[in-house]
């Protein structure tokens, strides 16, 4: 016990000044930037009822979300994102608000280590939710808002992926296979697995046909020259519907100025199983997993009771943090405007000036029993912009004054 008094668990973490000074600028700059374009900032509780909520609702497997007991004994589950509540909150308290429904937040998120894609299970998300919308237009607001999240961020050479549910979905039913054989192939595809993928399709002496187009499947990304390369692969109207809903998405990026940024990846698939739609995924070259995840999710209100179409995405706040600081940003810990000290007797001087210096903004540090020698030292060494001590005689400042 003793070995884990300065140890935390696997997947938490702490936030350094530094980091966390910078953390909260981000915070700001997203709250800004989403409630400009009409979003309205909501929280949800960290807990919920997992017996409201079955697995196909969270869209999660049971093992991937963290569970405790309230007082009576009833399994309560820690959110695993932030859509899931958005939506229950739509279908009920919200149900009478007037539509479309512009929500977003930011608050923390909590998953077990299972995805072996991240090492967090704990992170602040940044977002947004557009329910009541099923319109292109919507999902070009929300990708472009994504878009200008990151650039917002100072973040650089990044990558807005871009698939659809519906186009895996499609190919997949016309291949005639089952639900189960469906979700393993989705896995291989997602990663990318070709030889698993192969070796799993000779298992299911699948006809050659459509086992060459299946392992098709993770090969088309790229420009939009994928989508007409998808086009001459199958003529199943899920996926037609599909490349058109994207063709039509993407000439509106380029209406938003946001083209540069976007690329297709038709095999792409979300741990959460509820996405019904586009979706797409924020990529850098510095981290090995996405930092933004998003996509329509149409038929998840519903499981609330209110039928609404819906597409939104959170921002991991944590992994930007991280892409950041590997481009190049420097977090350094913020230090106060003035660091104080006093004679001993001047204590009640020193409680005042500092006072009058907090009123007007200044940020004073106070100082106990240090001579001023040491005092200017902590200017030397940048642990403060500037230095005040005061004695019966007067006040004596070092540094370049700040007010």
């Amino acid at each position: 016990m003793a070995q884990r008094r300065l140890q935390i668990p696997s997947g938490m973490q702490d936030t350094l000044p530094g980091e966390c000074a910078r953390k909260r600028q981000l915070e700001a700059l997203l709250r800004r930037l989403f409630t400009l374009q009409g979003y309205q900032e909501i929280e949800t509780p960290i807990l919920e009822y997992y017996d409201a909520l079955d697995d196909r609702t969270w869209g999660y497997c049971p093992e991937d979300v963290w569970k405790t007991f309230d007082s009576a004994g009833r399994i309560l589950a820690v959110r695993p994102d932030s859509t899931i509540p958005a939506a229950r909150m739509a279908a009920g308290r919200l149900s009478e608000a007037p539509l479309p429904l512009r929500l977003c937040y930011l608050q923390s998120a909590t998953k077990t280590l299972t995805d072996t894609s991240s090492l967090l299970c704990e992170e602040t998300q940044g977002g947004v939710e557009l329910m009541g919308e099923a319109s292109p237009e919507a999902d070009a607001e929300v990708i472009a808002l994504a878009v200008r999240s990151l650039e917002a961020a100072g973040l650089r050479d990044f990558q807005m992926e871009l698939g659809q549910a519906q186009f895996v979905a499609g190919f997949l039913q016309e291949a005639g296979l089952t639900e189960e054989q469906s979700e393993v192939i989705r896995g291989m595809i997602e990663r990318k697995n070709t030889l698993d993928m192969q070796l799993y399709l000779d298992q299911l002496s699948i006809s050659g046909d459509v086992a060459a187009r299946l392992m098709r499947l993770p090969q088309l990304y790229g420009d939009a020259s994928v989508l007409d390369e998808a086009s001459a692969l199958t003529q199943h109207p899920l996926c037609l519907s599909a490349i058109a809903n994207l063709r039509e998405i993407l000439r509106m990026l380029e209406e938003y100025g946001c083209g540069q940024y976007v690329s297709i990846d038709l095999g792409m698939a979300h741990q959460a199983n509820y996405y019904s739609g586009t979706i797409f995924r924020g990529l850098v070259a510095e981290l090995g997993q996405p930092l933004l995840s998003g996509g329509r999710y149409d038929e998840l209100p519903a499981r609330f009771g209110r039928a609404l179409p819906a597409t939104g995405f959170a921002l991991s706040m944590k992994l930007l943090l991280i892409a950041l600081e590997r481009q190049g940003s420097v977090f350094a810990a913020p230090i106060p405007d003035v660091a104080l000290a006093f004679d001993p007797g001047c204590r009640q001087a020193a409680i005042a000036y500092a006072k009058a210096q907090r009123d007007k903004g200044v940020s004073v540090a106070m100082m106990y029993g240090i001579s001023a020698q040491a005092l200017r030292r902590r200017v030397d060494e940048q642990l403060a912009r500037s230095a005040v001590y005061i004695t019966s005689a007067g006040i004596t400042q070092y540094g370049k004054a700040v007010f």
